[in-house]
């Protein structure tokens, strides 16, 4: 009897070192993945793709804010900022392409839901900016138009800027001094 006990004791521990040893490694390639995602957010192309995102988050606001006065929107002014916009995006995406050109097959496929869930808003992004530039194309723009696609802009923009803060909810915050 003690040495089926003592069998029983001897399996229980093996599962459970066995368990420990996976939680360990599981430990490890999270903290490895997380150091890939610090690395990512710290390279030259993920600061210049928020650069041109923030460029495109500021001309929305200013065609928005000129949009909702009750005068009539300056076509001029209006054709600028959609010019800024599609510039921005086109720049975006060259350098999007650039980065992906660059990824190794084995990093694409850890990356598919998020590169897709990305392409899946980079291509509402251009719709909008193209609604836009038809839009500024008129004598004189519908206001409201303008209003609605640059205010999808804007939420689509403080969506992606928020992103960041949602996934780390429920985790320990720390505070940065500026």
């Amino acid at each position: 009897m003690k040495k089926q006990i003592l069998m029983i004791w001897a399996v229980v521990l093996a599962i459970l070192l066995g368990v420990g040893c996976i939680a360990a490694q599981d430990a490890k390639k999270m903290k490895r993945d997380s150091m890939n995602m610090s690395e990512m957010k710290s390279s030259p192309h993920h600061k210049l793709m928020m650069a041109y995102m923030m460029s495109m988050s500021e001309f929305a606001k200013v065609l928005r804010d000129q949009a909702v006065k009750p005068k009539a929107l300056d076509v001029e002014f209006a054709r600028a900022t959609v010019a800024e916009l599609r510039h921005n995006l086109d720049a975006m995406e060259a350098l999007h392409q650039k980065h992906m050109d660059a990824m190794s097959a084995d990093m694409k496929a850890k990356m598919k839901m998020m590169m897709e869930k990305m392409d899946k808003g980079q291509t509402m992004v251009k719709e909008h900016v193209i609604a836009l530039e038809r839009a500024v194309q008129a004598d004189q723009p519908d206001r409201k138009q303008v209003l609605m696609h640059a205010n999808s802009l804007l939420k689509h923009f403080r969506m992606m800027k928020m992103m960041p803060a949602r996934k780390m909810a429920g985790k320990k915050k720390i505070k940065m001094k500026m």
